[in-house]
């Protein structure tokens, strides 16, 4: 068994494509072996900011054979009275095989010869000099570049690489770079050692590297960095503010991980924390470290009990020169917090409504006027939103206030530096400015959730804003043509509509969302005469579009695929049946709990027997009534009269305000007897009587049982 080492040395990579390369190397490399059926035991791909590493151990020397089996001419064609014709020995020719090696075999275009050939497997060591530029190649990433005079394309420029195969030099051709690279065994140490290091062979690699203050494992190097920072961390009594995104980007950052504890003027805790911990991580991917036992405000525009002055700095130098390190960050994060701090004092001189009257300066999309005109239109949302809820507990006009005021911050000179603060500012300057806090709120939150996981609005004023808002841009931009395709969606709308579907599920708010769309797009229409657009094409777009997300979100959430069927596509010819979110919720958890009771599969196939049954008549899916329909006096047995009392109970209940879907099924489950007895050879019926009247009739009744199950689920399309 051989192992196998390739580094790509490179000027410093870009975190992201750092982070990415490993998979892709990964599974470059398996796709390739896997055509050439080379083997190996295990294999390990990481990467620094400086290096590429590749790592095969366990590695056969030679490719198993392959065998090919190919198909020829027509057997007609082949053979004439058995004797063979040029073109069987061609074919057999070709193959390397003999005459009577071929086979004749049936396809579903009739009989054809084959044969049947073994390829000798090659050399590992040949075939991994044409596969490893082949993968180098095929490496893809953002803002790829040229350097010096060279065709090839990478994302920074490559300075060495190290091929080795057991202990030797694996060379390939690779000669599209300039200054044109070595093929070799000589690798670098850590930018700061600046020393060359020659690998004899692939085992004393990573101990090498490792010598020369290069973490190059990724996962490794992550965790000494978690162990450094939960270290210091102790030491200093604080606990740090480090998400999963600012962890991977620093670790991708370093070759070799050197925490600093720095140090910020205490004169900027009168900025809201928001603003610090954004300046620090996103801009300058610092760690900023929080008080224990912090009590935090999201209306704050103090920070001084939640986050400490000390900060963690990750370098990627030498120890020797912290201190001067320190400083230099310590000095450049004064710099963009006393910036900030210009930004808000500058801001809470201005009244929320002047920078909401700025809003008409502020352009929308084509045709859809400006952001102040886009605001109105969040404002009447969230008015026909409350309408829809009905609910006493809330103030129409906070609700209105909040949508008036929930983007004013856009004109704020924070907000310019810092975009990812929107919202946020806004709720801070009106709590500033003494608007209560229900409106306040709604307004800090109502761009959640922004993200996948993100958390949601607190209140229900703030989870109406966040789903007018996400509204007015989903139809705006389907009105203006812009519906995402495939993978493009550069208004990130299926993230706008997951958010919709996941406030209504939570907060349980029951809305048509159908309803909501086509009354919308009227109000368009009227605010926006000049505006052409096919209202219906778009409301079929908008109901097409959400049912989708609807689905993905039932699939997030571990919906059974049978389940998700049977609730979501009710009738084929109508898909507005699952746009009232909490009503598919109720229909799904009431099913869920029945699934559990010893009758259900029974009494679910009896349903589905009717309802595939029914599917012979003519009776629509919307038709709830006997009358018109179901004659009683053509009857003839008893069962017939028992099913048609159970349809009576039926109308009655859907009649109530207040009927649930345990209710609805408990009576399926009370009749599955009487349903079953339709079908029984001496006390039921035949439906498909040679009386066309009698028939349609049983036919009819038997609709109506299929149309009220149908407000439950399919139950046709549960696995049995």
């Amino acid at each position: 068994m051989s192992k196998y080492l390739l580094e790509i040395g490179t000027e410093e990579l870009p975190a992201k494509f750092s982070h990415s390369v490993i998979k892709q190397i990964n599974s470059l490399i398996e796709f390739e072996f896997d055509k050439k059926l080379i083997k190996f035991n295990n294999i390990i791909c990481t990467s620094t900011p400086r290096r590429i590493v590749l790592f095969l151990d366990g590695l056969v020397d030679q490719a198993d054979d392959k065998t090919v089996i190919r198909k020829g001419p027509k057997a007609t064609s082949a053979f004439l009275n058995g004797v063979p014709t040029n073109a069987a020995i061609g074919f057999a020719n070709s193959l390397g095989i003999n005459i009577d090696d071929l086979e004749i075999r049936e396809t579903e275009k009739g009989e054809f010869v084959f044969g049947t050939k073994i390829e000798k497997g090659e050399s590992t060591r040949s075939s991994l000099s044409s596969i490893i530029p082949k993968v180098i190649k095929n490496l893809q990433g953002p803002r790829f570049m040229k350097w010096g005079y060279g065709s090839f394309k990478f994302s920074r420029p490559i300075r060495w690489i190290v091929s080795l195969y057991n202990d030797e030099i694996l060379d390939f051709v690779f000669d599209e770079c300039d200054p044109k690279i070595s093929i070799g065994n000589k690798s670098k140490s850590h930018r700061l050692i600046n020393k060359v290091i020659e690998i004899h062979s692939p085992d004393s690699y990573f101990e090498l590297i490792a010598k020369s203050g290069v973490f190059v494992k990724r996962e490794e190097r992550k965790e000494k960095i978690v162990n450094l920072i939960n270290h210091e961390s102790q030491l200093v009594n604080l606990e740090p503010d480090l998400s999963d995104d600012l962890l991977n980007e620093l670790t991708d950052l370093v070759e070799s991980p050197n925490l600093i504890t720095s140090n910020f003027d205490k004169q900027f805790l009168n900025l809201p924390v928001e603003v610090l911990s954004t300046v620090m991580k996103n801009h300058q991917r610092y760690i900023p470290l929080l008080k224990k036992g912090r009590t935090f405000s999201k209306l704050d525009l103090s920070s001084e009990k939640v986050i400490s002055t000390n900060f963690f700095v990750l370098s990627n130098g030498l120890r020797e020169s912290n201190n001067i390190i320190s400083k230099g960050n310590e000095k450049v994060l004064r710099a963009r917090f006393s910036d900030a701090k210009f930004f808000v004092e500058s801001d809470k001189k201005v009244s929320s409504k002047e920078r909401n009257e700025k809003l008409k300066t502020v352009s929308y999309l084509k045709g859809m006027g400006n952001v102040s005109q886009r605001v109105k239109r969040i404002e009447d949302t969230s008015e026909k939103i409350l309408n829809y809820l009905n609910d006493q507990s809330l103030d129409s006009e906070k609700t209105k206030e909040a949508a008036k005021y929930c983007k004013n911050d856009l004109c704020s000179d924070i907000v310019y530096e810092f975009p990812e603060l929107q919202g946020i500012m806004g709720g801070k300057y009106l709590r500033n400015e003494g608007f209560s806090k229900e409106i306040c709120i709604a307004v800090a939150e109502h761009y959640l959730p922004g993200f996948y996981k993100d958390d949601l609005p607190s209140t229900k004023y703030g989870a109406i804003i966040s789903i007018s808002d996400k509204i007015e841009t989903l139809i705006s931009i389907f009105i203006s043509g812009k519906r995402p395709s495939g993978s493009s969606d550069p208004y990130a709308l299926r993230r706008s509509l997951n958010g919709v579907i996941l406030i209504i599920w939570q907060f349980e708010f029951y809305l048509d969302l159908d309803n909501i769309f086509e009354e919308l797009l009227e109000y368009w229409k009227i605010s926006l005469p000049k505006l052409k657009f096919e209202k219906e094409k778009v409301l079929n777009d908008l109901i097409e579009f959400t049912n989708q997300r609807i689905v993905s979100h039932l699939d997030e959430l571990s919906i059974s695929k049978d389940l998700i069927k049977a609730t979501c596509f009710i009738d084929s010819s109508s898909e507005k049946k699952i746009m009232n979110i909490l009503d598919l919720k109720n229909r799904i958890n009431t099913i869920n709990k029945l699934k559990g009771k010893p009758d259900f599969s029974k009494i679910q196939k009896v349903i589905s027997r009717v309802s595939k049954l029914a599917e012979s008549g003519n009776l629509k899916t919307t038709i709830f009534l006997c009358k018109n329909y179901v004659n009683s006096d053509l009857f003839e047995k008893e069962c017939e009269h028992k099913v048609f009392e159970f349809i009576k109970e039926l109308e009655e209940i859907i009649k109530l305000p207040n009927w649930n879907y345990s209710q609805l099924f408990k009576l399926f489950e009370i009749n599955s007897k009487n349903l079953d007895e339709l079908f029984d050879n001496e006390r039921g019926v035949l439906i498909m009587a040679e009386n066309p009247e009698i028939r349609n009739n049983r036919l009819n009744l038997l609709g109506l049982v299929r149309n009220y199950s149908l407000k439950i689920a399919d139950f046709t399309l549960f696995n049995s």
